[in-house]
C-alpha cells in the first residue's frame, strides 16, 4: 500500500505544476521547470544521508519503520498546502510560493521515500519472490496514475465552483493517500534483516558511498534508470499539451479528460500485464523480461506520431496497452534487481546496506527527474509553444512538441537496451550467492 503515496511523491508534483501553475495561473513553463529541478536536486541531496541514518539506527521498531512513519504524516501535512496559492496572487508571488513548499514537500518525502525503498529490497532473501512482492507493490503503485491522470480533469468539475477550490480539493485528498496509505507499512511490514543488522558496525558516509558505486552490476541499473528516465519521463511530461493544444485545439477540458481515459487504460494494462511479467521473470529471468518491456517501450514511442491525430482522438488509447509493460513493470524488475545487487554486495563485503543502494538509487533518479523538470519547461519554450495563443499554437510548434513526445522515448529505450547486456546476476548466480551466504551467516 505504501507503493501508492510512493508514486504520488514521485510524479504527483511534476504531473500537476505544469498545468496548475502555468496553464491555471500564468506562470512562465520554463521558470516552473527551475523551481522543480533545484527542489529535486535538494531531494536528491538528501537521499545518501537518509540511506546512511536509516542503515545505522538501532530501534525496538526497526531500522526503517519509524522514518516511515514520519516521513508519511509530514508528507500528508505539505502536499496539499503547494496548491493553496492565495487568490489574485500575481504570477511571480505562485511562483515563490510554489518554491518553497516544493522544498519543503521533496524534504518531508525524502524521510520517508528512501526507508520504504529500502524495506522493499530486504523483505526476502529468495529471487523471484522479491519480483512477486513487487508485483502487489506495483499493483497498488499504479492506482497513483489513475489518481494523477484525472486529477487535473477533477479541478474543473464545476460543482468546486472555479479550478482553484477544485486542485485545493484534490490535494487534500492525496493529501489524505499518504497518511493512510504511507503509514501502512510502517505499521504492518516486518523488518527481516533487522535482527542480522543489531551487531553489525556502523557504516561511514564515505564508506558506504563509494563501496555502493563500485558495484558495476549496481551501475548498469542505475544507466538503465537514467536513460528511462531522461528520455521517456521527461518528453511524456508533453502528452497533456500534445492532446490539449493539437488534438483539441486548445480545449483544456478535452485534453485532460483525455489524459485521464489514458491513465485509466494504462492502470487496466499495469494490472493485466503483473502476473505475465513476473511469470516472464520467474521462468525465463528478470533480464529477458525487462528487454521485453524495453521492446514495448520502443513499439509504444514510434505508436505515439501515429496514434495521436485529431482525426481520431481515441485511438491513442492503444498506446497504454503498447507501452504499460515498459511503465510500471520496468520498474517493477529494476526494483527486484537491486534487492539482487545487495545480495551481490553481501557477499563481497560481508555487510548489509541496503539503505545506501536505495539511497543512491533514489538520487540518481530523483537528479534525473529534476533535470526533466527543467528539460521539460524548456522543451516547451523551445518548440515555440505560447500559452497566450491558446489553440492558435502555430503548426511548426505543434509538429515539433509531436516529434519530441514521440523521438526522444525511443532513444532512451534503444539505450537502455544496450546497457542491459551488460548485467550478469541471473537466476543461477543468486542461487548459488544464497547458498554461499546463508552457509556462512544465519539463514533469513
Amino acid at each position: 500500500m505504501g507503493g501508492l503515496p510512493y508514486n504520488l511523491g514521485v510524479d504527483g508534483i511534476k504531473q500537476l505544476a505544469q498545468p496548475i501553475f502555468n496553464i491555471m495561473l500564468g506562470v512562465n513553463p520554463a521558470l516552473i521547470g527551475t523551481i522543480l529541478m533545484s527542489a529535486r536536486i535538494w531531494d536528491a541531496f538528501t537521499d545518501p544521508w537518509m540511506g546512511l541514518i536509516s542503515d545505522n539506527t538501532r530501534t525496538r521498531w526497526g531500522r526503517r519503520r519509524p522514518y516511515i512513519l514520519l516521513g508519511a504524516v509530514l508528507s500528508a501535512i505539505i502536499f496539499p498546502l503547494i496548491w493553496f496559492v492565495p487568490r489574485g496572487a500575481s504570477p511571480q508571488f505562485a511562483a515563490t510560493y510554489f518554491g518553497v513548499m516544493a522544498f519543503l514537500f521533496y524534504t518531508a518525502f525524502t524521510i520517508y521515500c528512501v526507508p520504504f525503498v529500502t524495506l522493499a529490497l530486504e523483505m526476502t532473501p529468495s529471487y523471484s519472490e522479491r519480483t512477486r512482492i513487487l508485483a502487489i507493490r506495483t499493483f497498488f503503485s499504479s492506482l497513483s496514475g489513475l489518481t494523477l491522470s484525472w486529477a487535473f480533469r477533477i479541478a474543473y468539475w464545476e460543482g468546486f465552483g472555479d479550478p482553484v477550490n477544485g486542485i485545493r480539493v484534490v490535494g487534500l485528498c492525496i493529501g489524505a493517500l499518504f497518511l493512510l496509505a504511507g503509514a501502512s507499512p510502517a505499521i504492518f511490514v516486518r523488518e527481516r534483516y533487522m535482527k542480522l543488522a543489531q551487531n553489525q558496525k556502523k557504516l561511514s558516509f564515505k564508506v558506504s558511498l563509494k563501496t555502493t558505486l563500485q558495484n558495476r552490476q549496481f551501475l548498469v541499473l542505475i544507466g538503465l534508470t537514467l536513460s528511462i528516465i531522461f528520455g521517456a519521463m521527461t518528453f511524456g511530461a508533453l502528452g497533456i499539451y500534445v492532446n490539449t493544444y493539437y488534438v483539441f485545439g486548445g480545449d483544456v477540458a478535452k485534453g485532460a479528460t483525455m489524459m485521464g481515459l489514458m491513465g485509466t487504460a494504462g492502470l487496466l494494462a499495469n494490472w493485466a500485464y503483473l502476473p505475465i511479467i513476473t511469470i516472464m521473470a520467474r521462468k525465463y529471468g528478470k533480464t529477458r523480461a525487462l528487454a521485453f518491456c524495453l521492446i514495448c517501450g520502443l513499439v509504444g514511442s514510434v505508436g505515439k506520431w501515429f496514434l495521436i491525430r485529431p482525426e481520431w482522438p481515441y485511438a491513442q488509447l492503444l498506446l497504454p496497452i503498447i507501452l504499460s509493460p515498459a511503465h510500471s513493470a520496468f520498474w517493477l524488475l529494476v526494483n527486484s534487481m537491486k534487492a539482487d545487487v545487495c545480495d551481490y554486495d553481501e557477499m563481497q563485503s560481508g555487510v548489509r546496506r541496503e539503505g545506501a543502494y536505495a539511497a543512491v538509487s533514489s538520487w540518481a533518479q530523483k537528479f534525473a527527474a529534476a533535470m526533466t523538470f527543467s528539460m521539460s519547461g524548456f522543451v516547451l519554450v523551445a518548440v515555440g509553444f505560447e500559452q497566450n495563443l491558446g489553440g492558435n499554437q502555430s503548426p511548426h510548434a505543434l509538429d515539433l512538441l509531436r516529434a519530441s513526445y514521440a523521438a526522444m522515448p525511443l532513444v532512451s529505450y534503444g539505450v537502455a537496451l544496450l546497457l542491459l547486456r551488460r548485467y550478469r546476476l541471473g537466476p543461477q548466480e543468486m542461487a548459488d550467492i544464497r547458498a554461499k551466504l546463508e552457509a556462512r551467516r544465519a539463514t533469513v
